[in-house]
C-alpha cells in the first residue's frame, strides 16, 4: 500500500459520527464510530458510495463517515459534514 498525494480540490457531503480519540487512539476511535456508522447505513438501507472517510480534527477529535447518494431520507441521527480540500491523501493499493 502506498500514500498518494493529490493536488487537486475535493468536496465531499458526508454522513457519520464524531468522538475524541482518548489516549491519541485515532484508528480504534474511528472503527468504531465507523462500526457504527455502517450499522446506521445497512440497517436503514441507505444507498452510498462504499467508502469509509475519516477526518482528523484538531482536539483529537474524529470524525468517520461516508457519502451518501440520497440524503433526502429519514433523519438517521447521523452527523453530517461538507469536507473541502485544496489537496488529499489518500491509499493506493499496488
Amino acid at each position: 500500500m502506498v500514500v498518494e498525494i493529490i493536488n487537486k480540490p475535493l468536496s465531499l457531503y458526508i454522513h457519520g459520527f464524531s468522538g475524541i480519540a482518548r489516549n491519541k487512539d485515532y484508528v480504534g476511535t474511528a472503527f468504531r464510530l465507523m462500526d457504527k456508522m455502517w450499522q446506521i447505513v445497512k440497517s436503514n438501507n441507505l444507498k452510498n458510495k462504499g467508502l469509509n472517510i475519516w477526518v482528523y480534527e484538531p482536539n483529537e477529535k474524529v470524525f468517520a463517515g461516508v457519502e451518501l447518494d440520497d440524503t433526502s431520507k429519514q433523519d438517521t441521527g447521523m452527523e453530517q459534514k461538507n469536507i473541502n480540500l485544496t489537496r488529499y491523501a489518500r491509499y493506493k493499493h499496488i
